[in-house]
């Protein structure tokens, strides 16, 4: 999403709504992946004397990903605030500012990023959700094609006792 501020360039100090919507590519997060719905984007936006940017405002979106208890799919609300500072021609390598040049600013380094300073530490399917329930590893699958990743340990295990 790109917001045109040639007119607050030629009026500083005056404040300029806007509203979008901002995809957002799928983030890989401590080894998972994240999956986020296009981001809706709403605030207000005005240039100061040095041609510096305040943008202001919040996002909403939906962030989608595996259960940290039982790997199912879940699912999170994802709403932040922001208020930040473009800086006409600055660096836009530098991770520590958020920069612009010429009449257009971009938000995309903006919404990606509060969007996944707002996910949730661990994603869970329901509040309650219990994991994965404890299986014997002796016992047969219930489904063909099942497998007990860990009954080779466990053989192991019981082999080891007997000794």
């Amino acid at each position: 999403m790109k917001l045109d501020v040639s007119d607050a360039l030629s009026h500083p100090g005056q404040e300029y709504r806007f509203s979008g919507t901002q995809a957002i590519a799928d983030q890989e997060i401590s080894g998972d992946r994240v999956r986020l719905d296009d981001c809706e984007t709403e605030g207000v936006f005005m240039a100061d004397e040095d041609g510096n940017i305040a943008v202001r405002g919040k996002l909403r979106t939906v962030a989608h990903a595996r259960c940290a208890n039982c790997l199912a799919e879940a699912q999170s609300e994802i709403e932040n605030e922001f208020d930040e500072v473009f800086q006409r021609n600055g660096d836009p390598e530098d991770d520590e500012i958020f920069a612009y040049e010429g009449h257009e600013v971009s938000l995309d380094k903006l919404v990606m990023s509060y969007a996944v300073m707002a996910l949730p530490i661990r994603f869970l399917c329901r509040e309650d959700c219990p994991g994965f329930e404890y299986r014997d590893p002796d016992a047969e699958p219930s489904e063909p094609g099942i497998q007990f990743p860990f009954a080779g340990l466990r053989q192991l295990l019981d082999n080891n006792e007997e000794v």
